[in-house]
Parts: C-alpha cells; sequence; structure tokens
C-alpha cells in the first residue's frame, strides 16, 4: 500500500496547533505516516526563509515533532528558499546553513526543500537546484530529504505564470538529484480531476524514480478550488497508481476538521 501523508501547503490563513493536533490523531489512527509542515502563510519558510522562527514558534513545531513521533507519524517541514537558485551565493550559503541547523533542533526527520510557484528564466534550472539540493544534504541530518519542482505539474498554467519550463526539465532534474530523494508532482493539472497509472509510469520514467504524489485535493484555496468545501471522497484515483507512486500526500483544506472525512476515504 501506498504511504499516505499530509503536506500542509495551502495558501491560506493559518491553523492553531490545537487544530493539528486534532487532525493528527484523527489520520494517524487511520494509519496515515507522514505529516509536512510548509503553510505558505508561515514567512520563516518562504519569503523570509532566512530568519529563523521566533522562540515560541520554534517551541510548538519542536513540541509537534514530538507529537507526531508518539503518535507513529514521521514529521517534518517544507522550506521554500525564495528563488535561492538565482542568486545561490556564498551568503545565501550561510543563510541556509543557518536555517537548517535550526530546523535539525526541531527533531524533524523529513526536509522537503519546495521549489514551487516561483519565477525562474534559467534554462539550466534543473542543473543548479539540483546542486542546492545536494548541498542542502551535506548540511542536514535529516533521514528524510524531498522536493518539489519548479514545474510540478504537466500544466500549462505554470508556465504562463512562472515562465517557460526549460526543454527536459524533469528529466534533468531526476538526472540532477540522488536516487532515493523522493520528488512531489500534481498529476496533469494543478489540481487534477483525475491521475492515471498510465500518467505515473511516464512520470516514473521521467524522474528515474517514483514520485510521491501531492495530491491538491481537498485543498480549496485557489480560484478553481475555493468556491467549494470538498468533502467527497477521492475519486479518479485507481488502486493501480500505488505501483507507480512512492507516497500519496494530501493537500489538506483551509478547514483542518473537515479535511479528516474526505482524507479517510484513502485508507
Amino acid at each position: 500500500m501506498t504511504e499516505l501523508g499530509v503536506i500542509e501547503g495551502f495558501y491560506g490563513p493559518m491553523w492553531s496547533w490545537r487544530e493539528r493536533q486534532a487532525l493528527l490523531q484523527h489520520l494517524a489512527t487511520g494509519g496515515f505516516g507522514f505529516y509536512l509542515y510548509a503553510p505558505k502563510a508561515d514567512p520563516f519558510l518562504r519569503r523570509r526563509w532566512q530568519e529563523h522562527h521566533p522562540e515560541a514558534e520554534a517551541r510548538e513545531l519542536a513540541d509537534f515533532a514530538q507529537q507526531c513521533r508518539a503518535a507513529g507519524v514521521r514529521f517534518g517541514v517544507g522550506l521554500s528558499p525564495f528563488e535561492i537558485f538565482n542568486h545561490f551565493d556564498d551568503a545565501a550559503r550561510t543563510a541556509l546553513a543557518s536555517k537548517l541547523e535550526a530546523l535539525d533542533r526541531l527533531g524533524i526527520e523529513e526536509l522537503a526543500i519546495l521549489f514551487d510557484d516561483m519565477h525562474s528564466t534559467m534554462p539550466d534550472l534543473a542543473r543548479i537546484q539540483g546542486e542546492i539540493v545536494r548541498w542542502i544534504r551535506s548540511h542536514t541530518g535529516v533521514g528524510t530529504l524531498s522536493v518539489c519542482p519548479t514545474y510540478y505539474s504537466d500544466d500549462p498554467v505554470l508556465d504562463r505564470v512562472f515562465g517557460e519550463r526549460p526543454p527536459d526539465y524533469l528529466e534533468s532534474l531526476g538526472q540532477a538529484l540522488a536516487p532515493d530523494i523522493r520528488i512531489f508532482w500534481t498529476g496533469e493539472e494543478v489540481c487534477s480531476r483525475e491521475i492515471s497509472p498510465g500518467h505515473l509510469k511516464q512520470v516514473t520514467r521521467k524522474l528515474g524514480r517514483k514520485p510521491v504524489l501531492w495530491d491538491n485535493y481537498p485543498v480549496n484555496d485557489g480560484d478553481r478550488m475555493s468556491q467549494h468545501l470538498h468533502l467527497r471522497g477521492f475519486t479518479g484515483r485507481p488502486a493501480a497508481n500505488a505501483a507507480y507512486l512512492a507516497g500519496h500526500a494530501i493537500n489538506p483544506a483551509l478547514q483542518p476538521t473537515l479535511t479528516a472525512i474526505p482524507a479517510l476515504t484513502l485508507v
């Protein structure tokens, strides 16, 4: 069975820690195996990534990491060093080393490097991102490392908003990353209605590994998804997909309690 998890990766208001704890207990009981904290509204993970979390917030993160371990759930953080690939110089390396040390102190077991929703016109983007991830690996003690590409879907909306993707971007990124590094993929669309084994087989070939599905359901933060609460069970994700997936992470709704309703239909 494909490992199930949550990646708190939406745009929208931050949850309270009590809300996270309640969702954790629901999903851990259902067999979910990992939880990645990566809300876009946390400035210390994206636009202000060079700065450390304030002491009180760092303490909350460390406490939640312990709660995840106690529940048998692997806890990780999604760091988005915003457009660092445009200026990966000595200053960026110094700031990044300090940030990684601070994250290690929280007791995280997985680190996700998220290059999503960033603009670049670099033709060798995949090579530079691979260089950054290799450098990060040598400066962190986490056991599991994962990456979200800048072009994490075939959806042409990414090219319109963030610039045209370089030729063979996925193949180049797969070659630039060690085989054990997990790579996220959302499907043919950013918010995919259906995801087929045939599609995932093609992505597996391009990446040189099975992707981790970043499933943008039941998330409701974008123009298309924000008009409704998505409470129905997951559809369009056949069981045969498991042969081509290294994991299945759901991006939750803005309402944490309601997220458990569709999430548990995957179990």
